[in-house]
């Protein structure tokens, strides 16, 4: 058979390869003899056209393609031209929207064949064959799919040896030129690609669907393995790399050991992770730096001890404050993200969260207005108190939307504003021009990331805009 397998149509400047895509694709041509072909639409920006159209000349037999809330609409939209076009085409559909709700896209969606539900190396290869069968998939699990007029639905399975599974074959990308993106502006400037080295989430914060698509369970690849695969991609040329785990520091002795087996190896590469506050000592973070991690992420969230109780994000701003002073000393870029508009969070929060994340000075920042999502507690909560409508479930929402008493759009919009605004005046300063001076002489990626962008027009906004401000 042949497969195609694609990231839904859409816009974007987050310009990283789709992982899930690869690792499903080195399964399947590892258990079968099938034709796999991986289209990056997304990545790609292409439109549901253009889309239709690449199917059309690639003429598969199944295609594949995983969604999130965000673009489970659009993706709905592109599927269904293809079947219109190429009726006889086996339509698959995964990824974290499509686990949460397939009963429901299954029942409102037709011409979806298929859902893979969570973690597919294990059940796609074995769905391709009963489709080349013909013969009901009955033995397979983690999907969900239509027989005698009924739905049927598995519960979906983790995949438990991570160092099993073969290293994604980025050459299955073609030209697509990847990169790494914040607020516009580009961070990344050599050959850049991703890594996975764990998967899962043990935290159960309630804004996130991460603990319920693993299974509160976090499962990771042993030190060897991936640093077996950051020596593999250091020789194809790849100097840039993002991980991409949710909880990358969350056993220190793992990470301890793939620094050390990173400097042994002689892997020259700039890396980036997200790390929790709660797991951010500063020998730890002086270690990852002297490997190479020269950009560690934060979710920070809020000030406000009861709005991060709201979150269930079991972290202190104390912690967090710590964190980021912690990953300063030793060298590194420092991004932290917040949210705002919890129905518990007043304006007065919102403010003590920017003066906080004021008095931290941050390398960057991030600010979002919370989002309400399918598969997340605080779903689940709007569910139980019957404020969700029939079709609610098919795309993302805002807080405002169920909680319009509490704050608009455009109270919510400004005070983010007001964030990105008090982050510039954050490092107008005597001490913040020194803390600059000293991040670009010890730290490599920014000085990429400045005279990456000496030329770039977004950025040189940001410093115009934050020097009318003086």
């Amino acid at each position: 058979m042949k497969v195609l397998l694609s990231t839904p149509p859409w816009e974007t400047t987050e310009l990283w390869p789709p992982l899930g895509l690869l690792y499903i694709a080195g399964s399947v041509k590892r258990e079968r003899k099938d034709e796999v072909v991986i289209l990056d639409a997304f990545c790609e920006n292409l439109t549901a056209e253009q889309f239709v159209a690449r199917v059309r000349e690639e003429a598969p037999d199944v295609v594949g393609m995983n969604c999130s809330t965000h673009t489970f609409l659009t993706a709905m939209d592109t599927l269904e031209r293809v079947h219109n076009q190429l009726p006889s085409v086996y339509i698959v559909l995964g990824g974290y929207h499509a686990t949460f709700a397939a009963p429901e896209i299954l029942r409102d969606y037709p011409f979806i064949d298929y859902i893979i539900k969570g973690e597919a190396e294990v059940a796609f290869p074995k769905l391709l064959e009963h489709m080349e069968n013909g013969t009901v998939p009955k033995d397979v699990e983690g999907i969900t799919y239509r027989t005698d007029d009924c739905i049927v639905d598995r519960p979906s399975v983790l995949i438990e040896d991570l160092d099993a599974l073969p290293f994604p074959d980025r050459t299955m990308l073609g030209d697509v030129r990847y990169g790494y993106l914040f607020q516009g502006i580009p961070l990344t400037f050599g050959k850049f690609t991703t890594i996975s080295s764990s998967r899962g989430c043990p935290f159960t914060c309630s804004y996130c669907s991460c603990s319920a698509f693993s299974g509160g369970r976090w499962r990771y690849r042993s030190a060897s393995n991936v640093v077996d695969e950051l020596e593999m991609l250091f020789r194809q040329g790849y100097r840039e790399c993002v991980f991409v785990d949710d909880n990358f520091t969350q056993k220190t002795s793992r990470v301890e050991e793939i620094c050390d087996l990173i400097e042994q190896r002689g892997i020259r590469m700039k890396l980036y992770c997200e790390g929790r506050a709660n797991q951010a000592s500063l020998p730890l973070l002086k270690r990852m730096k002297r490997a190479g991690f020269n950009v560690i992420y934060f979710g920070a969230e809020s000030a406000s001890p009861h709005v991060l109780d709201y979150y269930n994000k079991k972290i202190t701003a104390e912690r967090t404050a710590q964190a980021v002073a912690n990953a300063k000393k030793a060298g590194m870029l420092v991004i932290t993200s917040y949210i705002v508009g919890a129905p518990v969070e007043s304006k007065k929060d919102i403010h003590h969260t920017i003066s906080f994340a004021e008095s931290l000075r941050p390398h960057g920042v991030q600010y979002n207005v919370l989002d309400l999502l399918v598969g997340t507690p605080l779903w689940d909560n709007l569910l139980e108190q019957g404020r969700v409508g029939p079709d609610d479930w098919k795309t993302n929402h805002r807080v405002y939307e169920y909680y319009p008493e509490h704050a608009s759009q455009e109270e919510l919009e400004a005070l983010v504003n007001d964030g990105y605004d008090s982050f510039i005046g954050a490092w107008k300063s005597v001490q913040g021009l020194k803390e600059l001076i000293h991040i670009l002489l010890v730290n490599s990626t920014a000085r990429s990331v400045i005279l990456g962008n000496i030329r770039n027009p977004a950025a040189r906004k940001v410093v115009t805009d934050g020097l009318k401000q003086f």
